[in-house]
């Protein structure tokens, strides 16, 4: 098993780590409101940290995510659109619009950094 594969594997455990994390932050939210936050926000920087983790192993793996996902790629389309849909929704719904703003901004920036430095990761 190479790091690329090690990569990835952990980058989709966190996703699914993290989803929990936020299912449990709305089960907490009634009793403690500043704690449901909190594991919220964490919850969303997990998933960003597997969206950065998925393409770093992508890109060792020799694909360029931003070239499938502009492909008709369906399942992988679906997998950034649907966490993007989820964590806006809950976002705007439950807690605050920063959170959704800031995470956007954060994949805004990532994936520009990304496309334009792609020689710059480790390998």
């Amino acid at each position: 098993m190479g790091l690329e594969s090690l990569g990835y594997h952990y980058s989709i455990l966190s996703a699914i780590l993290s989803s929990f994390l936020i299912v449990y932050s709305l089960y907490l939210r009634d009793k403690d409101y500043k704690k449901a936050e909190e594991l919220f926000i964490f919850g969303v920087i997990f998933i960003g940290v597997s969206w950065g983790g998925i393409e770093w192993s992508l890109y060792l793996r020799g694909y360029n995510l931003f070239l499938l996902v502009t492909r008709p790629m369906f399942p992988l389309l679906c997998y950034f659109v649907a966490t993007s849909a989820f964590i806006i929704y809950l976002s705007e719904r439950y807690y605050r619009r920063r959170v959704w703003i800031i995470f956007a901004i954060a994949a805004i920036l990532m994936s520009i950094i990304a496309v334009n430095c792609m020689n710059c990761l480790f390998e």
